[in-house]
């Protein structure tokens, strides 16, 4: 067979081998789509948590109901969407005293600047406090979570005293803190990081949030916990951690005014699956008032929803599970939480 004789049979019979290769992709893909619209129309197995039964919903502190505003829904979607239909819940062990424990907050209280030798600890329950003229830092002799607060010196704040340097090196001095004082948890170690820059304020005693570096005179580094399956994780007041260090550097170096570390560690071993709340469920308890609102602005009546989703609430004081809460973001800064386990799975 010559080359033009072998050329003219194969353009004889490539209109039939595509007709066959098209027919094949119809059949495969008409069968495919039979089997995904049989499973998505199969009834779901209900979720029943067999380890831990009831159990008592988040205890989200120094929040409003959210029954004190109206809203209008304003997402992308334009309707709540469900993410997923269960979630884990974790048991969080209640933390325990530990042996030893007066060594270590002696540490602790040594690397913050006190003189132990001269001011002792005084411990009512569990938690021990170190005070001097200038600084003060109680520590919980269970699980070494920390508060410590100190005088920022004047001529340090004043301005041109003040030196902000770049994000990597504010990150790596307040990192350095805390695995010095001996309190960085893993999970903290593996989850993001935010740096926020301040001002001190004298006259209200207190720090302030100010736009941007060349306004600030200290800076604030919140940890955060990673996601867990692909899901968030939020704190209490949603804009700033309960585990943070404040830092004030001039050109001779830095020195930690003010920090603290509120983690509550989470079993992986003791986890019960639980339904989720939909989110046009989520979005009628809201609007109903079952939710929590822990940030809006002064004044603020009628609020713009912009965001909804799913996330793990990280609480700052010690409770019993580590359970999802839907998230409700709007204008002005509105933050509200709704528990998302269904309400038959929690204790009134």
């Amino acid at each position: 067979m010559t080359l033009t004789e072998l050329s003219y049979q194969l353009r004889k019979i490539l209109p039939f081998f595509i007709l066959l290769i098209l027919i094949f992709l119809i059949i495969f893909y008409s069968f495919k789509l039979f089997f995904i619209y049989i499973e998505a129309n199969r009834p779901k197995a209900s979720i029943v948590p067999t380890l831990f039964g009831k159990i008592a919903p988040p205890d989200i502190e120094d929040a409003t109901s959210s029954a004190n505003f109206s809203y209008i829904l304003d997402t992308v979607e334009g309707h709540p969407v469900t993410s997923t239909d269960s979630a884990k819940v974790y048991f969080m062990p209640k933390p325990t005293t530990r042996f030893g424990y007066r060594e270590k907050i002696y540490l602790m209280a040594k690397t913050l600047g006190f003189d132990t030798d001269r001011v002792k600890h005084k411990l009512t329950d569990d938690m021990a406090t170190f005070e001097d003229e200038d600084r003060l830092l109680s520590v919980n002799i269970a699980n070494f979570n920390f508060e410590y607060d100190s005088k920022p010196d004047p001529t340090k704040l004043a301005s041109g005293n003040a030196f902000i340097p770049s994000r990597k090196e504010i990150e790596n001095k307040a990192t350095d803190f805390l695995r010095k004082v001996g309190r960085y948890p893993e999970e903290l170690l593996r989850g993001a990081t935010n740096v926020i820059y301040l001002t001190y304020s004298a006259g209200l005693g207190t720090y302030v949030n100010v736009e941007s570096k060349s306004e600030a005179n200290l800076v604030e580094v919140d940890f955060y916990r990673p996601d867990i399956d692909g899901i968030s994780t939020v704190t209490p007041r949603f804009f700033n951690s309960p585990n943070y260090v404040i830092l004030l550097f001039n050109e001779d170096g830095y020195e930690v005014v003010k920090a603290q570390i509120s983690f509550f560690e989470r079993s992986e071993t003791q986890v019960d699956l639980y339904p989720v709340k939909s989110a046009d469920l989520a979005w009628e308890e809201f609007v109903n008032g079952k939710a929590k609102v822990v940030a809006a602005t002064k004044g603020a009546k009628k609020i713009l929803i912009k965001k909804i989703f799913l996330s793990y609430y990280d609480p700052n004081i010690y409770q019993s599970f580590f359970q999802p809460v839907y998230v409700f973001l709007g204008d002005n800064d509105f933050v509200g939480y709704l528990p998302a386990v269904p309400d038959q799975f929690l204790i009134e």
